[in-house]
């Protein structure tokens, strides 16, 4: 099976990309990519607050709805949940004339709703309460626009970007550039309560002109604070047209945000799936535990997740009508999506010296694809 597709990491492609190999320049935050048909980007905040809620914001310049289309509906979706579990989903809409996004920095304003950034350092969110109006996105409809948010984000580590920040499917590609760990501070209103908060919170931007359903077979994403450290994975498995190149992303960070550890390259690369469980609900196979090694010439990692208790499962294939059934299938995909809550354990080895820690871990496993022994899995 011939690969197709790769991280743009070699001299010409920063050279034709315009894009530093050493620096991560603040203009590759702004927008960065169009409104015709196909195209999509997204700026994501996941935040973990100290009183054990969450908050996930993204801003888009295109509903996921609307990707396929030509022309922005540049929106904001606002997805908190309180530690009691209750879920507080509020949408906000917008024309084109109500919006305006820099290319030369990350500054979006989306009516009074507003993301401003700084070199990758910080950024300010500013929402404010919104006339009532039946708004529907992602396949949930909101009417009641009350929600509120003045948050400050401080980075505690440099950006990840993956080579060029490309990877490439031929004519294709999907960007991700992200910062593992950033402190949010600020005010929050929640159904007319407003709350001081503080936590910490991961962030991405992602721009692409695949639909990620068809670009990837699978992947497993997970971030967390594990003893002194902090960790990103991000495991991509190309779809079985692209060749199911395995496009393994990792980080680790010190308590201080130094980078002790990255890696973005399959050949310094191990997967094991060691144990693995087949789902209930969709009947695929997940790993029950899987292990990742990585070297490089001074370090080795091992990392292992195991035990994983599932939160959500989300089966978009039985979803669907069956004529788009029919069309997934002839495509090779049953896309569904799993949340869990598991138990991983890192042993990182640098110079000789080993340190081991262990600590509970929320990932994903998006799996856009059908079952396949080529794909690393089982």
């Amino acid at each position: 099976m011939k690969t197709t597709s790769r991280i743009m990491n070699q001299p010409q492609d920063y050279t034709n990309l315009h894009i530093d190999p050493h620096t991560i320049a603040n203009w590759e935050d702004g927008r960065r990519d169009t409104d015709q048909p196909g195209h999509g980007e997204i700026w994501y905040f996941d935040c973990s607050f100290d009183d054990q809620s969450t908050l996930v914001l993204g801003f888009r310049p295109k509903s996921v709805a609307q990707v396929n289309q030509a022309g922005d509906n540049p929106n904001v979706a606002i997805n908190y949940t309180a530690a009691d579990g209750t879920k507080v989903d509020d949408y906000r809409a917008y024309t084109p004339a109500q919006a305006t996004m820099a290319t030369d920095h990350c500054e979006l304003n989306f009516g009074p709703s507003q993301l401003t950034g700084d070199n990758w350092q910080t950024y300010d969110v500013h929402i404010e309460p919104e006339a009532d109006q039946l708004v529907e996105m992602e396949g949930k409809r909101t009417t009641k626009h009350q929600t509120a948010a003045d948050l400050r984000f401080v980075a505690q580590t440099q950006p990840f970007r993956p080579g060029s920040g490309y990877i490439t499917f031929g004519d294709y590609y999907y960007n991700f550039i992200c910062i593992t760990k950033l402190t949010v501070t600020g005010t929050l209103t929640i159904n007319g309560v407003t709350k001081a908060v503080h936590g910490a919170a991961y962030y991405n931007h992602q721009w692409f002109n695949i639909s990620p359903m068809t670009a990837f077979h699978h992947w497993l994403w997970g971030r967390q604070n594990i003893g002194q450290y902090s960790v990103l994975i991000y495991d991509m498995v190309a779809a079985e047209k692209f060749g199911l190149a395995q496009i393994p992303l990792f980080t680790i960070d010190d308590a201080q945000g130094h980078r002790l550890f990255e890696n973005t390259d399959a050949a310094h690369t191990e997967v094991e799936v060691l144990d693995s469980y087949v789902q209930a609900s969709t009947g695929k196979r997940y790993p029950k535990k899987i292990r990742y090694t990585f070297t490089s010439d001074t370090t080795t990692v091992k990392y292992t997740i195991s035990d994983p208790q599932e939160i959500n499962v989300i089966d978009l294939f039985s979803q669907q009508p069956a004529a788009v059934q029919a069309q997934m299938t002839a495509q090779h995909l049953q896309p569904t999506y799993t949340r869990y809550l598991a138990t991983s354990e890192l042993e990182l080895t640098q110079n000789g010296q080993t340190t081991t820690v262990t600590g509970p871990i929320l990932y994903e496993f998006n799996y856009a694809g059908v079952e396949n022994d080529q794909a690393h899995l089982f």
